[in-house]
């Protein structure tokens, strides 16, 4: 009797299974639409504090002001991208090593997907998003010795946005980057006869290029490997190397990963960095439309807070209409 050819069992990739994979993949109009959305949700919600701050303001004797002018998504994309590049330059002088870099550009992209620097300034996010990476990449630093190194006056704003930052993140503190698969793609390219002073040259040349790769949205829209075989196609193509890359993984004309290498080459070279200049304009602007209901000196805060604290008092009573309204003010301050 014949025995029966047993079925091959195909195991799903590693970073097929990852929380990165599942929940932060996107497609170009995909992301274009979440951030629309949330822009138009924040805009909307800005401007119902903002109205409220004025009545405020005008019961306590002051000058109404004129409605700001709000940030479009472009301006909030600009913002974060000088501020992702800042948190490069923190990761270099500080001397943390790429995947700390990485894996805290990628919190702060995560976190202002789904929310808007008129909430939350890039400035105090990105501190946040360094302190967690630092656990995450297992370089962990004392809060007191983060902010020696950095300087601060305080580190209870990076405290205090330990869970907020983490609740952007979906509480999914893993990230993948390039680094890692492009080390596995130069100790493996060595066994297929290339020349490997060429090779060694280009991978010390890849450090710049994935630090732009990281700047844009390529992260969310293609995998850590396929953006590290991007860096080196683009980090080969002053010595040659970008041809035998082509020639050792692109045999057929046909291969998908060719036009995946493509159009991921062809967005790098688009890449224009945003200036000083263009960041200080925005922010400046966006000193006049933050969210009122998160500046400390806000009438609206001040009232917001007084209300809870009234509340909170009269909930020693007992009483189910007052727990009532104790909830509700719990809500309204977590929506603020």
């Amino acid at each position: 009797m014949e025995s029966q050819p047993k079925e091959e069992k195909h195991l799903t990739p590693v970073y097929e299974e990852s929380s990165q994979f599942r929940h932060w993949r996107f497609s170009s109009q995909q992301l274009l639409d979440i951030r629309t959305s949330c822009n138009a949700a924040a805009v909307d919600r800005v401007r119902r504090n903002f109205q409220e701050e004025q009545k405020a303001a005008e019961a306590q004797g002051d000058r109404p002001q004129d409605e700001p002018q709000y940030l479009s998504v472009q301006d909030e994309m600009a913002l974060c991208r000088f501020y992702e590049k800042q948190l490069q330059g923190i990761c270099k002088h500080l001397k943390f090593t790429d995947m700390v870099m990485a894996t805290a550009v990628i919190y702060m992209k995560r976190f202002f997907l789904h929310n808007t620097v008129m909430d939350y300034h890039p400035k105090d996010i990105l501190l946040t998003c360094l302190f967690l990476a630092t656990k995450s990449e297992s370089e962990r630093v004392s809060i007191d010795d983060f902010g020696r190194n950095l300087k601060l006056p305080s580190t209870t704003s990076v405290l205090d946005l330990e869970f907020t930052v983490s609740q952007g993140l979906k509480f999914e503190y893993y990230a993948h980057h390039p680094y890692r698969p492009a080390y596995g793609f130069f100790l493996d390219i060595q066994t297929t006869g290339v020349d490997i002073k060429i090779l060694k040259e280009t991978y010390n040349k890849l450090g710049p290029v994935i630090g732009e790769i990281l700047l844009t949205d390529l992260p969310f829209l293609y995998m850590p490997s396929q953006l590290a075989l991007a860096a080196f196609v683009v980090a080969g193509k002053n010595n040659g190397f970008d041809a035998q890359i082509h020639k050792q993984r692109f045999g057929d004309q046909s291969d998908p990963l060719k036009d995946i290498v493509k159009a991921i080459t062809k967005v790098l070279s688009q890449v224009t960095p945003v200036t000083k200049e263009q960041a200080t304009q925005v922010d400046y602007r966006l000193r006049i439309c933050m969210n009122p209901a998160k500046n400390p000196n806000s009438a609206l805060l001040v009232i917001i807070i007084a209300s809870f604290i009234y509340y909170s008092l009269l909930i020693l009573t007992h009483t189910h209409t007052h727990i009532y309204i104790y909830i509700y003010l719990l809500h309204t301050i977590s929506f603020f």
